[in-house]
């Protein structure tokens, strides 16, 4: 009988430590305040889970990947809601301005909800039928994780704070690394 990976239930035992984290500080001291402790460390979660994730795709594409991706999605979830507690006052309209006030356009919420509406048709796609996103075309792959990739490198870049820019810069570029090793080998037969 083929053993188990332990790593899925791994992963959700710390997708549940950092969530009950962010929640206790939230609970801890639940004031207004866009730079609320509470939203900036979700925030750093979700980035956290996404460049799991991405590692994971880099070098499998099983249910590894696939679990990290959705404790991803999960996080953000979590993030979302946070922010529209904490951050926001649970008003859209005060997110619109906050956005327009870092960003310079309040229509960049629309980038924000796209973001997490892509992230979720990926992650429904990927449990509802595995064998067809395992084989959709190259491009489609490339241009949903390009695009998240470049929503979160400039929301990092406008919300995030400067010492996470380097972190998440790093990461990505280890995670673009094993992408590149993992497509080189694959070309060169060796997988």
């Amino acid at each position: 009988m083929r053993r188990r990976s332990p790593i899925p239930l791994a992963a959700l035992v710390a997708w549940a430590a950092a969530t009950t984290a962010c929640l206790a500080v939230a609970l801890a001291d639940p004031v207004r305040d866009l730079r609320h402790p509470a939203v900036t460390g979700s925030a750093a979660v979700t980035v956290g889970w996404m460049l799991l994730a991405w590692a994971a795709m880099a070098v499998r594409t099983d249910r590894v990947a696939r679990g990290l991706w959705t404790l991803g999605l999960a996080a953000l979830g979590v993030h979302l809601v946070l922010a529209f507690w904490l951050a926001h006052g649970w008003s859209h309209a005060a997110a619109v301005e906050h956005v327009r006030e870092v960003g310079g356009s309040g229509a960049g919420i629309v980038v924000n909800y796209l973001f997490a509406l892509v992230w979720a048709a990926d992650v429904v796609w990927w449990w509802a039928a595995p064998a067809g996103h395992a084989r959709r075309p190259r491009w489609v792959g490339a241009l949903l994780h390009g695009f998240l990739a470049f929503v979160v490198v400039n929301a990092t870049v406008v919300f995030g704070p400067a010492e996470r820019r380097v972190a998440y810069a790093l990461a990505l570029g280890l995670v673009a690394a094993l992408a590149w090793l993992r497509r080189s080998e694959s070309h060169l037969g060796t997988s």
